[in-house]
């Protein structure tokens, strides 16, 4: 028996996305509301982010955001929430979002998105969960990062579904056949606390996983909250990370991140070479209020 009730919708906060991303954030929150959905989000007023949470509420449906104290998406909060949940951190933030759904859904979006998305497909694979990812993949949006996937030893395709609208999003879910269940668990791995620790040691993936690519684009999306310092690398021997750093500069060329977030890492096939371009890599600020988030979205 399907029994999908609440849906936690990762999606992108840049208030720069083309009109199409953004009627699709507006059409799923209506399909939310208009199916009886629970929705939980991000709790922040900006991109697509502000757009599903107000149209699930103009639907009826009940809208959570969750929200951490600790980084600047808290200057941002949707008001007239359902319920906004404050938290300590990112990580307590990413825990609580995973937990309360019954099925994660993925709308395009940058390195958060991305993060949130890996991570669940890692834990999928400790056998953690049970619970499906719906990648919606809005004009071929997640097209690279879906064929590279594909390619990593340690991914498992029972947990993700891939849908090219959101009209598909619903019927996908009520088709799904739920896995077996597990045995529930508080302690889920991550990586928040490692990646910024205070050191200078570079970051470098070498191995193409889902663990590895979850790890480095978490390192990623830190970095651009201004999180951590660290140089951030890819080994990319025999272009094995060719479908992520194609998806990076997707999102990018799509405003999901800004031009500035490709300048947070390097990708090399040598690793003394790359190493030294590491040494001299320039940590660069990424501008959140203006050149990510935009103006908040209103009614």
């Amino acid at each position: 028996m399907n029994t999908i009730k609440t849906l936690t919708v990762y999606l992108g906060s840049s208030g720069h996305a083309r009109p199409v991303f953004r009627e699709s954030a507006t059409k799923l929150g209506a399909l939310i509301g208009e199916g009886g959905y629970k929705l939980v989000y991000g709790g922040m007023d900006a991109g697509l982010m502000g757009l599903i949470a107000l149209s699930a509420l103009e639907n009826g449906a009940h809208v959570t955001g969750i929200i951490p104290r600790k980084l600047k998406d808290s200057e941002r909060i949707l008001s007239n929430l359902n319920e906004t949940v404050m938290v300590e951190d990112l990580w307590d933030r990413k825990k609580r979002m995973f937990k309360q759904a019954d099925a994660i859904v993925s709308l395009p979006g940058g390195y958060g998105t991305l993060d949130e998305s890996l991570e669940m497909l890692y834990w999928a694979k400790l056998n953690l969960h049970n619970k499906p990812l719906v990648l919606v993949n809005v004009e071929g949006y997640w097209n690279d990062l879906v064929q590279y996937l594909h390619t990593l030893p340690d991914f498992d395709d029972r947990y993700l579904i891939v849908v090219d609208t959101p009209e598909e999003v619903i019927p996908a879910l009520e088709a799904y056949e739920v896995l077996p269940s597990v045995e529930e668990t508080d302690r889920y791995p991550h990586f928040e606390d490692e990646i910024c620790r205070e050191t200078a040691e570079p970051i470098v993936v070498d191995k193409a996983s889902v663990e590895n690519s979850y790890y480095v684009i978490c390192a990623l999306g830190l970095k651009q909250l201004h999180k951590h310092k660290r140089p951030i690398g890819f080994l990319n021997t025999d272009g094995q990370f060719d479908g992520l750093l194609k998806w990076i500069n997707t999102a990018a060329e799509e405003k999901f991140i800004t031009q500035n977030c490709l300048k947070l890492f390097n990708a090399g096939t040598d690793l003394t070479k790359l190493r030294e371009t590491l040494h001299n890599q320039e940590y660069v600020e990424v501008d959140l209020h203006n050149a990510k988030w935009g103006p908040p979205e209103e009614k």
